[in-house]
């Protein structure tokens, strides 16, 4: 610019007027597109902070039941102490999966589906592991080491439970025909342990031992309310499901 000025002063001049024009038309559109790029990296970072596979998610805490729900058997039915302890101290990393999953949906502006929706199978799952729980610990109080045949049924049918909400889970976006099926199968199979579950009540009720009624009553009453927890997720399933279609 300065030997424009000191050679040339009309061509001075011309610099002069160009170097204006530039800093008229593109540094205030510099100056917008820093505000531009300033205000999107705001928004994504507070407002849209990230992006939630929340159907993969629950999916995963699907698979964490089922998990649970086949060392319940191994505890009882295959007198695995280590199958017990993974229970009683939660080693499947059952509720640390239920508190990510409510951040995550505490922190996620936009979500696939409605937020009450997947409020509800979080606490659903959540519920199903403490019941798992709550079962060992009772029959530990009550020095219960193995369980009989008819108890076996009732758990078989709550790890099929298990397996069908988590098939139900994986199909959710590649077929809602499969997903409504497997819902439907964990609700009838609710059905079919209810039916062993008041057969032996009745078989209860005929026991003098009331010891033994009382203990037996309590277990279950139990598993009979693991498997309704089951049966209200997979509801709960089915409504994404329709949801979504």
């Amino acid at each position: 610019m300065e030997a424009c000025r000191r050679d040339h002063p009309r061509m001075a001049y011309q610099c002069s007027c160009i170097y204006g024009v530039w800093c008229t038309l593109f540094l205030p559109v510099n100056k917008n597109l820093r505000s531009f790029f300033m205000i999107t990296s705001f928004i994504k970072k507070y407002i849209l902070p990230k992006e939630v596979d929340f159907l993969s998610a629950l999916n995963e805490h699907a698979m964490t039941i089922k998990k649970i729900t086949d060392d319940l058997y191994r505890c009882f039915l295959e007198n695995d102490e280590k199958s017990c302890e993974a229970i009683l101290q939660d080693q499947h990393k059952a509720k640390e999966i239920r508190d990510t999953n409510m951040k995550d949906l505490l922190d996620t502006f936009i979500t696939p589906f409605d937020r009450e929706s997947i409020y509800r199978v979080i606490t659903e799952l959540d519920w199903i592991a403490i019941s798992v729980r709550h079962f060992v610990i009772e029959a530990r109080a009550y020095n219960i080491v193995q369980l009989d045949d008819d108890y076996a049924a009732l758990i078989k049918k709550i790890q099929l439970q298990a397996e069908l909400l988590t098939a139900g889970f994986k199909t959710v976006k590649s077929s809602a025909k499969k997903t409504a099926e497997n819902a439907q199968r964990v609700r009838d199979t609710y059905d079919e342990l209810m039916d062993t579950y008041v057969s032996r009540m009745a078989a209860l009720a005929q026991c003098e031992d009331t010891h033994k009624v009382f203990i037996h009553r309590e277990l279950l009453a139990q598993l009979k309310e693991i498997s309704k927890r089951m049966r209200m997720c997979a509801n709960s399933l089915e409504d994404i499901v329709m949801k979504m279609s």
